[in-house]
């Protein structure tokens, strides 16, 4: 018995559909990629953002929405300089304001992917084994700070650190203005300056309640410099300095 075109053209449409329902059902077919990192939907860091599927073309501002980090703390950790905007500046242009490193040293995507993965604790594998991933000293010390690190990350963290001295780098400029007492070391003056962290005011007789009454909350890690803290929390890093200096004074 022979179809009709009008049948045929049916039995074929149901034959294509079928088969792509039933590929995606065992995962042999994807669509094309939106250019969105794809999301975790089980396990460990479900309902993120998956730091692999960062690509070159990611400005930080998408970044910054996706993994929920600061914009100011992806800033700093990659040290772009202070003429930069952040929000546009893509992944792929890192090697337009670095000088060219010593060695197979290199600050890329892939450094990008392991600071967001250590940053957000997203499970993540370094690409490729045969390839260290870089980051900047800023970078490092801000996972140190913030993020739950093991003693193996640590380790590799250390191992391949790009110290300052390489890089152009551009304090801002609350940093600039407060790192420079009149007399001596800010450390040694109890002035608060970009690196002063926690640990410091409570060493200077800050009281616990007067740190947490300034900043509104419960102190973090003790190693935190408070300008850190501030940026992750949208609070201004110039006024609880004030603050701060007075209950210092």
């Amino acid at each position: 018995m022979e179809l009709r075109s009008k049948a045929l053209g049916v039995v074929i449409a149901i034959v294509i559909f079928g088969g792509i329902v039933g590929a995606s059902a065992l995962g042999l077919w994807k669509p094309k990629s939106s250019g969105t990192p794809a999301r975790i939907l089980a396990g460990q860091g479900a309902g993120t953002s998956t730091p692999a599927d960062i690509r070159g073309n990611h400005r930080f501002g998408e970044i910054s929405t996706l993994f929920d980090i600061p914009l100011e703390t992806l800033r700093r950790a990659f040290a772009l300089p202070a003429d930069v905007d952040p929000a546009t500046f893509r992944n792929q242009d890192f090697e337009t304001i670095y000088p060219e490193f010593e060695g197979e040293e290199e600050i890329g995507n892939g450094s990008m992917k392991w600071f967001v993965a250590l940053y957000t604790g997203v499970p993540y594998e370094l690409e490729h084994d045969d390839e260290d991933t870089y980051l900047l000293r800023p970078a490092v010390d801000i996972l140190k700070s913030h993020a739950d690190l093991t003693a193996e990350q640590i380790a590799y963290l250390d191992a391949y650190t790009i110290e300052l001295e390489s890089v152009e780098y551009s304090p801002p400029e609350d940093e600039l203005q407060s790192s420079e007492p009149a007399k001596g070391n800010a450390q040694d003056e109890m002035i608060i300056v970009g690196q002063t962290n926690f640990a410091d005011l409570l060493d200077w007789g800050v009281p616990v309640e007067r740190i947490e009454a300034i900043i509104g909350g419960e102190i973090p890690n003790r190693l935190m410099s408070v300008r850190d803290y501030c940026s992750e929390n949208g609070l201004s890093f110039g006024g609880i300095k004030i603050d701060m200096q007075a209950e210092v004074d």
